[in-house]
């Protein structure tokens, strides 16, 4: 019995010692936070201190974002809460509102994952929890913006869009439209257009593209383009602009990816635009564009006519832009009986390029033709009424047609043409209604000082190859090569005759029975005179007319060969005559 009641008081004492134990572990437990980070003990009384940062979210940029703590859980007073950013996809500024700043906000302009973690402390307690918010989508544009806006890379995938253009976006006066410049990240905006919508520049508006990078604006079957009705347009380095010009804003009828009109429209800078894809045209311009000359430069054009617009605008085409496999620039000149002047001693420049001219042109202003192509509408010429050069070029008709040619009407004024054939003209005299030609000629020359064709070749004209209706100003010609001409390759006066057929070097290639050249005598006072070369093969010189030798001296070189229309003579009445003949 003694032995049975030692053994219960033994066991009494092993179950009060694991109660005490159980107790004192369940204190202990009691007083650590609930999270995995533990501090000081509490007390056995207060609320667990618990962060809660809210669910994770999916917002769309420029979103503003607030992220909420007010969940959490502690004691009633006594908690700091503090926000910790741990990684963004862009620059954020982080705001804490709200009671004890539970709360923070923020505007993600960039796409991406942002990681946030949320601390509460009370005394040396802590607890922490984690939220992400992720940022994707694009902005949507159109309407009409009513102020100056800077877009943004948004999206740091470049071939994600950063903002869709589901309407035509207007550009009010006032009002610019900004890309960003690239900065050190090298961002790329992205503006992906709907098919039937655009990009409107009113006047007072702009639109600029300043360092573009690799910002493009593209469409995925097409789009309107650009219009700059009377605002101005800034671009530079704009990688692409692809696909605009697919449908027509109202009141165009023409289209293309960027398009002038409205009233004096402006280009500040149109330099490294890379054209893709433009289903009509890359630019088209329906009236009068203000910008310096050579202010487009440096672009890639994808069109076969990349550029359409009036004659002036050629003054403002760059020599270093790639045209790639293009049929030629479309110039649209006033048309005949209207003169197409530039501003003060402005001149014409046709530099390196293939031009098409759809119509008469009438220059009131000198021109520069130099590496180029013209192209001429059928039936159509150009009426030079300043001084005129022409180097190292082609002028004829496009496809192969017949057109008038080239009239020149300058007081005191140079036509020089040097290394440039001229193909198919002569189809037509000039009339304007104040000016008009006597014959039809690849080059006629009216009035003017002197003048010099040099390594010229011109065929198949469809009248004279150049005649001269002057009296007293010769059209030299040295080293050229007249074929197939209708009628005979020069036309001038007797006494002109000297001056314009320079050295032996010229070459005729004429129809059975049609002179090389045409020597008119008007009357009895003009006589021939000077040294007059021999033309090559069997070509003569014909006179028109009886001819009076009355003063001066008139020399035949060896070779020379004169012929007299029907009935006409030769009168030597005074001077000296010397005809010098070959053994």
């Amino acid at each position: 019995m003694a032995l049975t009641l030692k053994l219960l008081n033994q066991m009494k004492k092993i179950i009060i010692t694991l109660c005490v134990a159980l107790i004192a572990a369940v204190s202990f437990l009691s007083s650590c936070s609930e999270d995995d980070n533990q501090g000081p003990a509490q007390g056995p009384a207060e609320i667990p201190l618990k962060s809660d940062a809210g669910p994770d979210q999916t917002v769309a940029p420029f979103t503003v974002v607030t992220l909420d703590g007010s969940a959490s859980t502690g004691p009633t007073s006594g908690i700091s809460y503090q926000w910790i950013i741990n990684t963004t996809a862009g620059d954020i500024n982080l705001s804490s509102t709200g009671s004890q700043q539970a709360k923070a906000t923020f505007e993600p302009k960039v796409n991406g994952v942002y990681a946030f973690t949320l601390r509460i402390t009370n005394g040396n307690n802590f607890s922490e929890d984690q939220v992400t918010v992720t940022v994707s989508g694009a902005l949507t544009l159109g309407g009409t913006l009513t102020q100056t806006t800077t877009l943004v890379d948004i999206d740091p995938n470049p071939e994600m869009p950063d903002y869709i253009l589901s309407s035509d976006l207007i550009i009010p006066n006032g009002v610019t439209l900004n890309f960003a410049n690239p900065g050190a990240d090298n961002n790329s905006i992205t503006v992906k257009v709907t098919n039937n919508s655009g990009i409107i520049v009113q006047a007072g508006g702009k639109l600029a593209v300043t360092n573009g990078h690799n910002h493009k604006i593209t469409a995925d079957t097409g789009w309107k383009g650009i219009l700059v009705d009377g605002g101005a347009i800034d671009l530079y380095a704009l990688l692409a602009l692809n696909k605009g010009g697919a449908s027509l804003f109202a009141g165009q009828t023409e289209g293309a990816a960027i398009t002038f009109a409205g009233a004096s429209p402006q280009i500040i800078r149109m330099r490294a635009v890379n054209f893709i894809n433009s289903p009509s045209r890359d630019i088209l311009v329906t009236t009068t564009v203000s910008g310096a000359n050579d202010i487009i430069s440096e672009n890639t054009f994808s069109n076969a006519v990349p550029i359409k617009g009036p004659i002036a605008f050629v003054n403002k085409i760059g020599t270093s832009n790639n045209f790639g496999m293009y049929d030629y620039i479309h110039l649209v000149p006033s048309g005949a009986g209207t003169i197409d002047a530039l501003t003060g001693s402005a001149q014409y420049l046709f530099d390196f390029y293939k031009y098409f001219i759809d119509g008469d042109f009438t220059s009131g202003s000198p021109i520069a033709i130099t590496n180029a192509t013209i192209l001429m509408k059928e039936g159509a010429g150009i009426l030079a009424q300043r001084y005129t050069t022409i180097t190292q070029s082609t002028l004829k008709g496009v496809n192969g047609t017949n057109w008038k040619g080239i009239a020149y009407a300058a007081t005191s004024e140079q036509l020089l043409i040097s290394n440039t054939t001229i193909e198919n003209a002569g189809s037509d005299v000039f009339s304007t209604g104040f000016f008009t030609s006597s014959f039809k000629a690849a080059i006629y020359f009216s009035f003017g000082n002197d003048s010099n064709l040099t390594n010229v070749t011109i065929t198949n004209s469809g009248g004279y190859g150049v005649y001269n209706d002057t009296q007293s100003n010769p059209v030299t010609i040295q080293n050229s090569t007249f074929t197939g001409t209708t009628l005979s390759a020069l036309s001038t006066q007797a006494n002109l005759i000297y001056a314009s057929v320079s050295g032996t070097g010229n070459t005729f290639t004429m129809p059975t029975g049609i002179a090389a050249v045409e020597v008119r005598v008007p009357n009895s006072t003009v006589s021939p005179v000077g040294s007059w070369q021999p033309l090559s093969g069997s070509n003569y010189y014909l006179f028109s007319g009886n001819t009076y030798l009355s003063n001066g001296s008139w020399t035949l070189l060896p070779g020379v060969k004169l012929k007299f229309k029907a009935g006409k003579t030769l009168y030597i009445q005074s001077g000296i005559f010397n005809a010098i003949g070959t053994a």
